[in-house]
């Protein structure tokens, strides 16, 4: 069995929100109804395709991802290209958009626990389009310390059923 180490770059990729952690202003967050998304009146309810990409000095290459805001204040983002894992939180307006902070985590060496990582978002909505910007923090496993954190904008669409 190979030994596999979680290098910089793959956290900071899962955690470039990802990872790891967006705010966004302007949005009238509140859900739309089915009829009203037809109308280019969608809200933020429901999934966003999105290309998000961090800040130098990190890896600056644009990630495909996808946004979702759901019932009960539910948020998820998941890196789809190149893919990561799934991030979990929550979001809720924040003035005249809104705001996300989401976590996920990652293996560590050998079985033993690995770092996590929290993403914090702001955004606007702007007719069928989001943009934001993000900042993502790694925690250390063992001291719970921030050990690395970057900053990255991001902007999407709606994905329509």
């Amino acid at each position: 069995m190979s030994e596999r180490t979680l290098g910089r770059r793959e956290v900071l990729l899962g955690a470039g929100v990802a990872a790891g952690g967006v705010a966004l202003t302007g949005v009238g967050a509140v859900p739309a109804a089915a009829s009203d998304r037809h109308h280019g009146n969608r809200g933020l309810s429901g999934s966003w395709l999105v290309t998000r990409q961090d800040d130098p000095p990190g890896d600056t290459t644009p990630v495909k991802a996808v946004f979702s805001f759901g019932g009960g204040d539910v948020f998820v983002e998941h890196d789809i290209g190149p893919a990561g894992p799934p991030f979990t939180g929550t979001w809720a307006r924040h003035g005249d958009g809104f705001k996300a902070t989401i976590w996920s985590g990652f293996p560590g060496d050998q079985g033993g626990p690995g770092p996590s990582v929290r993403v914090r978002l702001r955004g606007s909505r702007h007719h069928d389009s989001i943009s934001g910007t993000y900042v993502a923090d790694v925690f250390d496993p063992v001291s719970g310390d921030i050990v690395e954190s970057n900053t990255g904008g991001f902007a999407g669409v709606p994905i329509d059923a």
